[in-house]
């Protein structure tokens, strides 16, 4: 997909200043979940959604120009247990992509990333003043911000190869603080394949890992920006691509890969549907042996149930 530019929105150049004005990276809208806090807990964090709203939306997190829509993103934070500042809670995000299509239907999207941060622990006041700081470590907001450069890297790479590198060091650079506080979440010693922050850096800053996060690219350029265009050929190119993300892990891996769980995670649903009924049964036993976690799905599929 072409990113679109805003010729007459807030990505402008200043014809009379000369002054180049840029976009932020992100459209974030939050949800905020706080059914088990008590009343008083409950006042203390009630401006948490607009304070990481209007954070994320007025913060540019790379030091480049951005060019086109931001990503919309959503992020839904549900609070556990609490109070004094103190609190616990789960955050789930989803990030989107706008898909190529001849009308430029900017409704036409599809996740990039679908992630959860399943134990945060941080100390948050009222009206919190958040600021962006990437040489200093927070528990609140670095973990925001380690979450936001993932999902900038995971965009750019879906537009151009290898194109999310720079926001994967950065988050990178995140994890290493976090480590250096011995903050929870942020171990550097951890198991290969275990689900970690320190393994989804790993793999998406290791050159070993390069010619999948292309074939990533290739999904999304060469298959589902094809699809409003051609739609026999775009499933034909998504099913050779799957096919050789499935050689990949064949011959290259020799453990459980984090970066593949993230992608199937986020788009098993769409593949499946997408294949409903697709006639070729290799390209089911690609998808079951990629992702056996969602092996039903796929046997539906195959079978055309999906509605």
């Amino acid at each position: 997909m072409r990113r679109l530019i805003f010729l007459l929105g807030i990505c402008f150049f200043s014809i009379l200043g000369f002054t180049q004005i840029t976009c932020q990276e992100i459209k974030a809208t939050v949800s905020v979940n706080t059914d088990l806090l008590s009343f008083e807990a409950k006042q203390y964090v009630s401006t948490l959604k607009n304070d990481l709203e209007k954070y994320i939306n007025n913060q540019k997190f790379m030091a480049e120009d951005w060019e086109g829509e931001p990503i919309p993103v959503d992020i839904n934070i549900v609070f556990t247990a609490g109070g004094n500042n103190k609190y616990a809670a789960k955050m789930v995000l989803v990030a989107r992509r706008y898909v190529d299509n001849p009308q430029n239907d900017l409704q036409m999207t599809i996740p990039t990333l679908k992630i959860t941060e399943t134990n945060w622990k941080f100390e948050y006041s009222y009206g919190a003043n958040l600021t962006y700081n990437p040489t200093r470590f927070d528990y609140f907001i670095s973990v925001v911000d380690f979450y936001m450069l993932l999902i900038i890297g995971f965009d750019k790479d879906s537009f151009e190869e290898l194109g999310g590198n720079k926001a994967f060091e950065q988050a990178k650079n995140i994890l290493q603080l976090g480590a250096s506080q011995q903050a929870e979440g942020f171990e550097t010693f951890v198991e290969p394949g275990t689900y970690a922050k320190y393994n989804i850096i790993r793999e998406l800053t290791d050159p070993r890992y390069y010619a999948l996060r292309k074939l990533i690219f290739a999904f999304y350029v060469d298959g589902i920006d094809s699809l409003a265009f051609n739609k026999e050929k775009g499933l034909a190119n998504l099913a050779r691509i799957i096919e050789e993300i499935a050689k990949f892990k064949r011959e290259k891996l020799v453990e459980a890969s984090i970066l593949l769980q993230l992608f199937f995670d986020t788009h098993y649903q769409t593949l499946a549907t997408l294949f409903n009924g697709y006639p070729e049964s290799s390209l089911f036993d690609n998808l079951m042996y990629l992702d056996p976690g969602h092996s039903m799905i796929y046997q539906d599929s195959k079978d055309g149930k999906l509605k």
